[in-house]
Protein backbone atom coordinates (compact mmCIF):
# COMPACT_ATOMS: atom_id res chain seq x y z
CA UNK A 1 0.00 0.00 0.00
CA UNK A 2 0.73 3.68 -0.61
CA UNK A 3 2.91 5.32 2.17
CA UNK A 4 2.07 8.96 1.04
CA UNK A 5 4.49 11.11 3.63
CA UNK A 6 7.19 8.85 2.60
CA UNK A 7 6.32 9.68 -0.92
CA UNK A 8 6.54 12.69 -0.52
CA UNK A 9 9.63 12.76 1.65
CA UNK A 10 11.73 10.92 -0.87
CA UNK A 11 10.19 13.70 -3.51
CA UNK A 12 11.69 16.00 -1.54
CA UNK A 13 15.07 14.44 -0.60
CA UNK A 14 15.80 13.98 -4.83
CA UNK A 15 14.23 16.73 -6.17
CA UNK A 16 14.08 19.54 -3.46
CA UNK A 17 11.32 21.03 -1.15
CA UNK A 18 10.30 24.46 -3.71
CA UNK A 19 9.59 22.23 -6.53
CA UNK A 20 7.73 19.24 -4.82
CA UNK A 21 5.93 22.06 -2.94
CA UNK A 22 5.20 23.77 -5.98
CA UNK A 23 4.12 20.32 -7.80
CA UNK A 24 1.65 19.28 -5.08
CA UNK A 25 0.22 23.18 -5.02
CA UNK A 26 -0.49 22.63 -8.67
CA UNK A 27 -1.42 19.39 -8.41
CA UNK A 28 -4.36 19.84 -6.12
CA UNK A 29 -5.45 23.68 -7.63
CA UNK A 30 -5.27 23.02 -11.11
CA UNK A 31 -6.92 19.34 -10.67
CA UNK A 32 -9.92 21.39 -8.51
CA UNK A 33 -10.19 23.37 -11.14
CA UNK A 34 -10.35 21.85 -13.63
CA UNK A 35 -12.60 19.40 -12.49
CA UNK A 36 -15.36 22.02 -10.91
CA UNK A 37 -14.98 23.50 -14.84
CA UNK A 38 -15.84 19.95 -16.43
CA UNK A 39 -18.81 19.16 -13.47
CA UNK A 40 -19.86 22.49 -14.16
CA UNK A 41 -20.11 22.67 -18.30
CA UNK A 42 -21.19 18.67 -18.04
CA UNK A 43 -23.49 17.70 -20.60
CA UNK A 44 -23.44 14.08 -20.20
CA UNK A 45 -22.92 11.27 -17.38
CA UNK A 46 -19.25 10.37 -19.06
CA UNK A 47 -18.44 14.18 -18.29
CA UNK A 48 -20.16 14.25 -14.55
CA UNK A 49 -17.86 11.13 -13.93
CA UNK A 50 -14.84 12.68 -15.48
CA UNK A 51 -14.92 15.56 -13.44
CA UNK A 52 -15.35 14.10 -10.08
CA UNK A 53 -12.53 11.63 -11.29
CA UNK A 54 -10.28 15.17 -12.06
CA UNK A 55 -11.85 16.44 -9.03
CA UNK A 56 -10.60 13.15 -6.65
CA UNK A 57 -7.05 13.27 -8.05
CA UNK A 58 -6.86 17.18 -6.58
CA UNK A 59 -7.64 15.77 -3.35
CA UNK A 60 -5.33 12.93 -3.39
CA UNK A 61 -2.73 15.58 -3.47
CA UNK A 62 -4.03 17.17 -0.35
CA UNK A 63 -2.54 14.70 2.21
CA UNK A 64 0.80 15.17 0.13
CA UNK A 65 0.95 18.71 0.12
CA UNK A 66 0.03 18.56 3.96
CA UNK A 67 2.86 16.35 4.48
CA UNK A 68 5.23 17.89 2.00
CA UNK A 69 4.97 21.58 4.00
CA UNK A 70 5.28 19.39 7.56
CA UNK A 71 8.74 17.62 6.19
CA UNK A 72 9.91 20.87 4.06
CA UNK A 73 9.71 22.94 7.45
CA UNK A 74 11.27 20.86 9.80
CA UNK A 75 13.35 19.67 6.79
CA UNK A 76 13.03 16.01 7.87
CA UNK A 77 13.23 14.51 4.51
CA UNK A 78 16.16 12.51 5.15
CA UNK A 79 15.44 11.27 8.58
CA UNK A 80 11.55 10.44 7.21
CA UNK A 81 13.43 8.42 4.41
CA UNK A 82 16.03 6.51 6.23
CA UNK A 83 18.39 4.19 5.13
CA UNK A 84 15.94 3.27 2.16
CA UNK A 85 18.34 4.97 -0.44
CA UNK A 86 21.20 3.15 0.46
CA UNK A 87 19.81 0.92 -1.69
CA UNK A 88 18.54 3.89 -4.57
CA UNK A 89 17.28 1.31 -7.37
CA UNK A 90 14.96 -0.35 -5.36
CA UNK A 91 13.85 2.65 -3.50
CA UNK A 92 12.68 4.13 -6.60
CA UNK A 93 10.91 1.27 -8.02
CA UNK A 94 9.29 0.25 -4.87
CA UNK A 95 7.94 3.88 -4.54
CA UNK A 96 7.79 4.80 -8.52
CA UNK A 97 4.96 1.83 -8.25
CA UNK A 98 3.26 3.72 -4.69
CA UNK A 99 2.59 6.76 -6.91
CA UNK A 100 0.68 5.01 -9.04
CA UNK A 101 -2.00 4.88 -6.04
CA UNK A 102 -2.30 8.66 -6.52
CA UNK A 103 -4.26 8.05 -9.75
CA UNK A 104 -6.90 5.93 -7.72
CA UNK A 105 -10.03 8.37 -6.23
CA UNK A 106 -9.61 9.18 -2.63
CA UNK A 107 -6.90 6.68 -2.12
CA UNK A 108 -4.55 8.84 -0.29
CA UNK A 109 -6.92 11.07 1.58
CA UNK A 110 -8.63 7.40 3.15
CA UNK A 111 -4.93 6.23 3.70
CA UNK A 112 -3.52 9.51 5.48
CA UNK A 113 -6.95 9.22 7.89
CA UNK A 114 -6.61 5.81 8.52
CA UNK A 115 -2.43 6.56 9.50
CA UNK A 116 -3.96 9.61 11.31
CA UNK A 117 -6.61 7.48 13.81
CA UNK A 118 -4.01 4.55 14.24
CA UNK A 119 -1.53 6.96 14.96
CA UNK A 120 -3.83 8.90 17.59
CA UNK A 121 -6.10 5.60 18.65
Amino acid sequence: MIDPRKLAAIDIALLGPAFILAEFAVGVLLSLALGAFVLLRAGSVWQIALGLYVLSLGLNYVPMLVYAIDIARHRSALAEIGSELSHKREAMAKYRRQSLFLLVPLVVPAVALRRAFLRTG
